[in-house]
């Protein structure tokens, strides 16, 4: 088995033919890793843009690639199958730091061969997810690339981040600091029309409380201290991304209030609730008087 880790570099642009904003790869980094580890291979491809020729400002700044760089590139096309024979016949497993990379080549896959699927791909990994696990950092928010190279004390000298090949390197040197046989071997997914509805599925929060996905049992509380199930007062609200009500315990004479989210996402409806004690205000001092 070899681990393929690739980059990506796309450009953004309006297009008729994508019915709204694409984002076009120009530019493709990979590196082949073995089972031990060992980086024994590397790829780049630049690709001339066809979609829109023109680099926005925000590309160019950040990847300081220009437009003369990739007018001798190759077609997406033309890089799909150099990347595809340079992959070889042996099994493997794509990496990818975060998801996003993986849904841009699809995107660009539905663009240029009408469909979303990946030909080379048969497995693959979020290793964005695995490494942060594996470094004990909370995935609830992404961790950046440069940034997990910086903790895990990665040299930068010779690497050009936001280029696809050097992120590419730096990914693998990331892998070969977090690798663990038992934890790696299970993270791995195989692709097939289950993960494609997986990956694209896009969760949304559920806003509608008469919706038939929320039970009426999940919007209750009990009281943190005596364990009494409490008393709502007024209606539920909806704000920032939640129903939101006040609730009073009649044995603590405490009131809260209770937040609770419902996200329905592709395994099914996420839900989480909080709870936050109304404290009493207190009187301010009134002022003194002072003879005049």
């Amino acid at each position: 088995m070899n681990y393929i880790v690739i980059d990506l570099e796309w450009n953004g642009s309006w297009s008729k033919k994508a019915h709204g904003y694409f984002n076009e790869i120009i530019e493709v980094g990979a590196v082949k890793v073995d089972e031990q580890m060992r980086v024994v291979d590397e790829f780049r491809a630049a690709i001339k843009p066809v979609v829109s020729k023109k680099l926005s400002t925000i590309v160019t700044d950040l990847t300081n690639i220009t437009a003369e760089e990739l007018e001798d590139g190759t077609t997406f096309t033309g890089m799909m199958r150099q990347l595809s024979k340079w992959m070889g016949k042996e099994p493997s497993t794509v990496l990818t730091w975060s998801t996003t990379d993986l849904l841009v080549l699809m995107e660009n896959c539905r663009y240029f061969y009408g469909r979303q699927e990946i030909p080379f791909l048969k497995n693959y990994m979020d290793f964005q997810v695995y490494a942060q696990q594996r470094m004990g950092v909370d995935t609830a928010q992404q961790l950046g690339l440069a940034r997990a190279g910086e903790m895990l004390e990665i040299p930068e000298d010779d690497m050009s981040l936001h280029r696809a090949l050097d992120d590419s390197k730096l990914t693998a040197a990331i892998l070969q600091k977090v690798y663990d046989k038992e934890t790696f071997v299970p993270a791995i997914l195989p692709v097939d029309n289950e993960f494609y509805k997986r990956i694209t599925f896009k969760s949304t929060i559920i806003k509608d409380l008469d919706d038939p996905l929320i039970k009426r049992s999940e919007l209750c509380f009990n009281c943190p201290d005596c364990g009494q199930n409490m008393k709502r007062k007024g209606s539920w609200r909806f704000r920032s991304r939640a129903f939101c009500a006040e609730f009073s315990c009649r044995r603590c004479q405490k009131k809260y209030t209770g937040r609770v989210q419902y996200k329905l996402k592709y395994e099914g409806v996420e839900i989480k609730k909080k709870l936050n004690e109304i404290l009493p205000k207190t009187e301010e001092p009134a002022a003194e008087t002072v003879p005049v």
